[in-house]
């Protein structure tokens, strides 16, 4: 760990290109350019709120800010895990012609989503007073979520980046998995319509509802909760970088 540490700093400034570079791509022809990043979320929780709480008559008044504080972070959490499957395999020449740490790569990934994932919260900021809802001391607690469903995100992405590179079913079946994770996790419903141990035995469950209790609710969150998302991204994060690093030799006979 104490190697990885010193190249990451080392290729630091490699990792900021990338990061700045694919977000200059993404939205170098677009009219509106980052601003995406603002207006995508809001036009999302607009659709989704009008469906859900019109059509399927969902009884809850803050439900925009329900939904938002929920969607948000699975949209971070699901593209990071897509992106990272295909992160060793798209940088294949890249790999082959220089040396790299290629922690480097699944990392990269994250880094851009969650640059993407501030900057949308950001646009929750600015409907938060619209939509009626108060500024609370518990806000505060968001860097920490924020922390911890980057660890358990990071876990995974390593995971699913090894397993491939390998197997490369892994990346077209990991999108599979995380639309029907989304629709096992509370984002556009109440957690109230599912039993207690369906939801503790969604890993994905205590990061959302932290960010649901701090955004929506206006609370702060059990102790259990933080306890248990720590616990988890903890898990996820030490599976994940042991069995990258037990790989990464052999990435380059399977690229």
């Amino acid at each position: 760990m104490t190697d990885d540490h010193r190249q990451l700093v080392r290729f630091w400034p490699v990792v900021q290109n990338m990061v700045v570079q694919d977000l200059r791509v993404r939205y170098q022809r677009s009219m509106l350019g980052f601003f995406w990043t603002l207006l995508h979320p809001i036009l999302m929780m607009t659709t989704l709120t009008i469906v859900f709480s019109q059509l399927l008559v969902i009884k809850r008044e803050d439900y925009a800010i329900y939904l938002f504080a929920g969607m948000v972070p699975w949209n971070f959490f699901s593209g990071t895990v897509n992106d990272s499957a295909f992160s060793i395999i798209h940088n294949e020449a890249l790999i082959r012609k220089i040396f790299l740490p290629k922690l480097i790569f699944p990392l990269t990934r994250l880094l851009i989503n969650l640059t993407t994932f501030v900057l949308s919260m950001v646009a929750l900021f600015i409907l938060m007073k619209p939509l009626g809802v108060r500024f609370t001391p518990q806000l505060l607690l968001l860097p920490v979520a924020i922390a911890l469903l980057s660890g358990f995100t990071l876990g995974l992405g390593l995971i699913v980046a090894t397993t491939n590179t390998f197997f490369r079913d892994c990346g077209h079946l990991v999108s599979v998995i995380l639309q029907a994770w989304y629709f096992m996790t509370p984002i556009i419903y109440e957690s109230t319509n599912l039993p207690p141990w369906r939801l503790w035995a969604n890993p994905a469950y205590p990061f959302i509802k932290l960010f649901q209790v701090i955004l929506s609710e206006g609370k702060w969150p059990d102790p259990s909760l933080f306890l248990a998302a720590a616990g988890i991204a903890t898990v996820s994060l030490g599976i994940g970088y042991v069995a990258f690093k037990c790989h990464e030799d052999k990435f380059v006979f399977r690229l």
